[in-house]
């Protein structure tokens, strides 16, 4: 009997560490931030940036399934309104992200197959925060696109509606808004402590990434008490008067590998669970081309 024990103890699993796979893209992006400042003291502002916005798009192109998109550029709404330039672009690449590609690259997504954006800086400013903001405000209020109310399941680009929800969210359609810091030696608390109280949850970012000090995220404070550990990824679903529950903090991790890899999969669950529309491409063209009734001229009439 003794012998059948040590036998089975001998042929447990070992556990690996999942983590130290992270160690070769974080010292990657780690490179890409360190020629940052070199590449701009020798005058080229632009390639010194995107230097850094490269390595961590590569990140995630190479993490990342094939059905999502990544890239760089603009989100339009089929009203044609248009949002500034952004960083960090993921997008569900089987539903026609591509609006519009320029000749220098520059890339224009549609808004419904948009599933998450960043903002990628080289070194912490206050001014980063303020400006990533007022972009969240403008894409917020100025862009369209429906929500997928949570009664509904896709079913290979179709679905249907239940009876009862699926979530408890609102809708399933929400984007996720990160910034990514890769050096927070300036970082203070005092920066930031007195936006997040003032600012609505839904234009702060889901995450704030300080690659060499952890992630600022929001936590529900009554599952801590509980001694469980529990992440709003959505902080802007909180109910009127549940603010209370819940609470920013920094999760402090001490290795950059850490960061990179703890951002990832917060990344690949709201991936995971996002229910995004399918553009409809004749709605944009009819904006595009100004193809209204006034265009139409019937062959019966000639």
């Amino acid at each position: 009997m003794a012998k059948i024990e040590k036998k089975v103890k001998e042929d447990k699993f070992r556990k690996i560490t999942i983590d130290t796979f992270f160690n070769f893209e974080a010292d990657g992006i780690d490179i890409a931030s360190s020629q940052v400042k070199p590449i701009h003291n020798s005058g080229n502002i632009h390639s010194s940036g995107t230097q850094l916005e490269v390595s961590i798009r590569n990140f995630f192109i190479k993490k990342l399934p094939e059905k999502y998109y990544i890239t760089e550029g603009h989100i339009v709404d089929s009203e044609l309104n248009c949002s500034s330039q952004i960083d960090l672009l993921i997008a569900d690449g089987f539903k026609t992200p591509i609006l519009y590609k320029t000749y220098d690259g520059t890339e224009y997504l549609t808004y419904e197959s948009v599933y998450a954006y960043a903002e990628i800086k080289s070194t912490w400013n206050k001014k980063y925060l303020s400006s990533f903001i007022k972009t969240a405000e403008k894409i917020d209020i100025g862009l369209r696109r429906d929500k997928i109310g949570p009664n509904f399941i896709n079913a290979g680009g179709k679905g249907f509606q239940l009876d009862v929800p699926t979530t408890r969210n609102p809708f399933q359609n929400p984007l996720l808004k990160f910034m990514f810091i890769t050096s927070s030696e300036s970082f203070d608390f005092k920066h930031v402590r007195d936006i997040y109280k003032t600012t609505p949850y839904k234009y702060l970012p889901n995450i704030l990434c300080l690659f060499d000090k952890g992630l600022i995220v929001n936590i529900n404070k009554q599952a801590l008490d509980n001694d469980e550990f529990r992440i709003n990824l959505y902080p802007e679903f909180c109910k009127e008067g549940e603010t209370d529950d819940n609470e920013w903090v920094l999760l402090e991790l001490d290795k950059k590998r850490s960061t990179l890899g703890t951002l990832y999969y917060l990344v690949l669950e709201h991936l995971n669970s996002t229910v995004l529309a399918t553009p409809q491409m004749i709605n944009y063209m009819s904006q595009i081309f100004d193809l209204n009734v006034d265009n139409i001229n019937p062959l019966n009439d000639y």
